[in-house]
């Protein structure tokens, strides 16, 4: 240290030195806190608020089970009510989500889509759907292009515009073909 400042340092009361020496322990302390402790204790409490949900979840296998069995008596009674067109409505749902996240990912309000009559295409088999849709004019070019880039077998089959209730918002209808062959599924 320099020599002039051992000097007035050694001249202040010593009330002056222990006031400066307690301010340089409490901002030592601050900078321990919240640069060293903070983050892992903020860690240390998330870790210990999962492990807490994670055994409450485990302790109860009752109420597990008989989740399990209202969703197996759910999905039998679907099964019963759709017959022997199971396994093609479970690929129709699974594409119709897929639709869904795709328009959520381009910003697209999707209001309803509903199945169109599947039709005969030379060997293949369209089944299709009719979705109202509504959003930018450049969210739904977007759309339309990951629609197409999504599955090999989805097309667009067609669409009429027309300007939303909200300015600068277009409504669509839009037709969504899935193509299939005979022997594949959706």
């Amino acid at each position: 240290m320099n020599e002039a400042w051992i000097r007035k340092a050694a001249a202040l009361p010593a009330r002056q030195l222990h006031l400066i020496g307690g301010g340089l322990l409490l901002v030592a302390g601050a900078v321990l806190w919240f640069h060293a402790l903070r983050a892992p204790l903020t860690a240390l409490r998330a870790v210990r608020a999962e492990q807490a949900q994670l055994t409450l979840a485990v302790s109860d296998p009752a109420l597990l089970r008989a989740q399990l069995a209202a969703l197996d008596a759910d999905t039998a009674a679907l099964g019963k009510r759709l017959g022997g067109a199971a396994q093609p409505a479970q690929g129709l749902v699974r594409l119709v989500g897929e639709l869904g996240d795709l328009a959520r990912r381009q910003g697209i309000a999707l209001h309803g889509v509903t199945p169109a009559p599947d039709e005969m295409a030379l060997a293949f088999t369209q089944r299709g759907f009719d979705a109202d849709v509504s959003g930018s004019y450049a969210g739904l070019l977007a759309w339309m292009g990951a629609i197409e880039r999504a599955q090999p077998n989805l097309s667009i089959a067609g669409f009429e515009m027309h300007a939303g209730d909200t300015p600068g918002q277009v409504s669509m209808k839009i037709r969504i073909a899935a193509y299939q062959t005979e022997e594949s599924q959706p």
